[in-house]
């Protein structure tokens, strides 16, 4: 099948919200049932027959399952045909999920105005992720707040936000100052917003599991770390993340399509990651290599945790919006044995950090 072409769905001006339909609660129950059963099959064909019978919220939900393979095969160029025909027949979460599709080149070259565009449709439309995306990365900032606020949330105000949006300003990273030379260490203050910071903090809420450490042979559990973390797919990323991401990309010289799926790591009272290594290559069969490492500080109010590499004497933490990255691997590409690094215990509130790893090729082609 072919892949579709990015397309710009109609003006809300044009084409109102499709008014929810008799049959979607049911519709909703039966497929909870079906998946609390583990009937994941049966409940794609369910969405599949009301998909074909026109029903808009059967098209979002089962290309949103198969944009991913969400208890369904991954099938993403037939995912993004059905959010396609949703978004243009007035879905607000097909056409959200289409921001980010554009915003991340996924199955379809980049397009940062389709995106945008995309993203103020759904705003339009009532979708609370896509105005608290608007708002997050408006330039105008009075606006911002009053649309945060509730106080000014009309067509007109979505609009002027999204054309309020600097994308160039995200590819421009801060100053960055070095840490240590062996390893690689270099630290970069206020490299985004706190309105950022709190927005992927919330973005994680709710969602966190108990984290694994990989080996270079496969995820585990591992009594070097008690923590907990949350990792992003294309279904639960959006422009927000897209644009961090970006911006990483500026900051450490590396490009995108290197970069694993990014993590939001959660450190309770007393959680914390012994000294371990990032690079993972020579460690199991992994053929890719970690090369380097990027952090960001999501908040700041909790003591301990500091990020401490023994080997070489630094112990450091930033504030809230602050990054740092260091290099897994030394000038020649070997493993660096000085990045040993640790994540210390956290001794009073709570701790959240947004993680990056990169590698030294295309994600995804490591033949793990």
């Amino acid at each position: 099948m072919p892949m579709p072409e990015p397309m710009i769905p109609p003006s809300t001006a044009d084409k109102q919200d499709a008014a929810p339909s008799a049959d979607e609660a049911p519709l909703a129950a039966q497929l909870r049932e079906l998946d609390a059963q583990g009937h994941h099959e049966e409940a794609v064909e369910t969405l599949r027959r009301q998909a074909r019978l026109g029903q808009i919220a059967a098209m979002t939900e089962l290309g949103l399952r198969l944009l991913v393979g969400r208890d369904a095969p991954q099938q993403p160029q037939d995912a993004i045909a059905l959010l396609l025909q949703a978004s243009a027949c007035g879905n607000a979460d097909a056409a959200a999920q289409m921001a980010t599709l554009a915003a991340a080149g996924a199955w379809m070259p980049q397009d940062w105005p389709a995106a945008l565009d995309y993203l103020q449709q759904a705003a339009e439309r009532g979708s609370v992720r896509a105005r608290g995306q608007l708002v997050v990365l408006a330039g105008d900032r009075e606006l911002a707040g009053q649309a945060a606020s509730g106080s000014h949330q009309d067509a007109q105000c979505w609009r002027r936000l999204r054309q309020s949006i600097d994308i160039g300003v995200w590819r421009l990273p801060p100053p960055r100052r070095p840490l240590c030379e062996a390893p690689r260490i270099r630290f970069a203050e206020a490299f985004t917003t706190p309105e950022v910071c709190d927005w992927l903090v919330d973005r994680a809420r709710g969602k966190l599991k108990p984290a694994l450490m990989f080996d270079g042979n496969r995820p585990a559990f591992s009594a070097s770390r008690n923590n907990s973390d949350f990792c992003f797919d294309i279904v639960e990323a959006d422009l927000v993340l897209t644009l961090v991401r970006e911006r990483v990309s500026a900051l450490v010289k590396l490009p995108l399509f290197a970069m694993e799926p990014p993590q939001i790591f959660h450190y309770s009272v007393g959680q914390e990651i012994k000294p371990h290594y990032d690079h993972v290559r020579a460690e199991g069969r992994y053929e890719a290599e970690r090369i380097a490492t990027l952090l960001l500080y999501l908040n700041d109010d909790y003591e301990g945790g500091e990020l401490d590499f023994p080997k070489v004497g630094l112990r450091t933490r930033g504030r809230k919006g602050d990054a740092l990255y260091f290099a897994n691997v030394d000038p020649s590409g070997a493993p660096d044995r000085q990045s040993l690094h640790a994540a210390l215990p956290v001794t009073h509130g709570e701790k959240w950090i947004f993680s990056q790893w990169i590698q030294d090729r295309t994600f995804g082609t490591s033949g793990q």
